[in-house]
């Protein structure tokens, strides 16, 4: 008689995958029964564990289950992460709290108004195909210029953001990461970098009450919530111009200079982007030749500073920096002000690179001239 096979029961850690350890499960009937559930919290969840495809399959999936007709066509068109948070929500049963259009009516309220979304992005789609269709368009498309090109590309980026500020207490936004997880190219990340410098003046304002007319529409804020949404708005300004500092195009190097120093820099190992603290490494071969080198270990939170030993430059062995000057060179743990400094080094001149180690309150240590995968190139001088 043959042996009956055993398995070993897995605890629910171990069937749970590392993301759910992390965020929980996914929201269902009784989420909003606890104490710690809120509207934050459970569009939270889906945010981080859905990406773009995973929204616009629930919600073409849902669209098309309903009868509406252009549902396919929704995946052409940006709509928002928590449309798709809420049906899920729906779908699972999920007991929801009042929805601020429909008040009393609990998850009722929010199936009316998912399908309030659903008809007006059908008929969107209706049109859009319609316009495409329209035999008073002209035939042959006009070839549009690169300017144009960013300036189309800059009005659907802002069209997203614009939502992403609507919801700002609600559903967490993330310029950067969004930047980088939509591949958007520096000129058009960089076209709107200015965009809401209207708004930011504005709010600041209405904090400060230094205008009866803006303190009076921002009314609907407390003091601490007006603080939050202009640091809010802050952040998506510096967001986006770390984000286009870090993908500015690379230019090539004259041939005979690249060559040997790409060669000179083929072992070098280094991380080439920290999304956490929002930085990307320079092109290594810059190191060749340059005067001053700045690294970030992100594993020991260090500043790293090579200053070269003489006009001729930094060097590149293998993995190690060579031609630096023992003195000069160092490195210092950057503490809670981590951001801050990168930020120095990233933006500031010569003047402010000078100053950067001594502003950094923790002891100096010597470096090895070694350089590993935790390291971030910053910049060279």
């Amino acid at each position: 008689m043959a042996k009956r096979k055993t398995t070993t029961r897995k605890s629910k850690s171990q069937r749970l995958t590392l993301d759910e350890q992390m965020m929980g499960v996914e929201p269902s009937v009784d989420y909003f029964d606890y104490s710690n559930h809120n509207l934050n919290s459970f569009f939270s969840w889906y945010n981080y564990m859905y990406d773009r495809k995973k929204v616009n399959q629930v919600i073409i999936s849902y669209a098309k289950k309903f009868g509406y007709k252009n549902a396919p066509k929704f995946s052409k068109m940006y709509i928002p992460g928590t449309i798709a948070a809420i049906i899920r929500g729906l779908e699972n049963g999920v007991k929801m709290p009042d929805h601020k259009d429909y008040p009393g009516e609990g998850s009722a309220g929010y199936q009316k108004y998912i399908h309030d979304e659903l008809r007006s992005w059908n008929k969107k789609a209706a049109d859009n195909l319609a316009t495409l269709l329209d035999k008073d368009q002209v035939v042959k498309k006009k070839r549009l210029s690169v300017q144009e090109n960013i300036s189309n590309k800059g009005q659907l980026l802002l069209g997203e953001v614009d939502y992403a500020i609507d919801v700002w207490d609600v559903e967490p936004f993330d310029m950067y990461k969004y930047l980088s997880d939509n591949k958007v190219s520096s000129a058009v990340a960089n076209s709107i970098v200015n965009e809401y410098d209207d708004m930011i003046a504005e709010i600041k304002e209405a904090r400060d009450g230094a205008d009866e007319q803006l303190k009076e529409g921002y009314s609907h804020l407390s003091k601490g919530e007006k603080d939050e949404f202009y640091n809010f708005l802050l952040k998506i300004k510096s967001d986006t111009i770390r984000y286009v500092d870090m993908n500015k195009p690379v230019r090539k190097p004259r041939k005979a200079k690249a060559v040997n120093a790409i060669k000179a820099v083929s072992k070098l190992n280094y991380l080439n982007e920290d999304t956490n603290y929002r930085v990307k490494s320079i092109d290594p071969s810059k190191i060749i030749g340059a005067k001053q080198l700045w690294l970030f270990n992100n594993k020991t939170n260090e500043l790293i500073k090579y200053d070269s030993e003489d006009r001729g430059g930094l060097m590149v062995k293998g993995t190690s920096i060579q031609s630096f000057n023992t003195k000069t060179s160092m490195s210092k743990k950057l503490g809670v002000k981590t951001d801050h400094f990168i930020d120095r080094v990233l933006q500031g001149g010569s003047i402010v690179l000078n100053k950067c180690m001594s502003e950094i309150n923790s002891k100096a240590s010597e470096v090895t001239g070694r350089v590993n995968n935790n390291m971030i190139i910053l910049k060279v001088d």
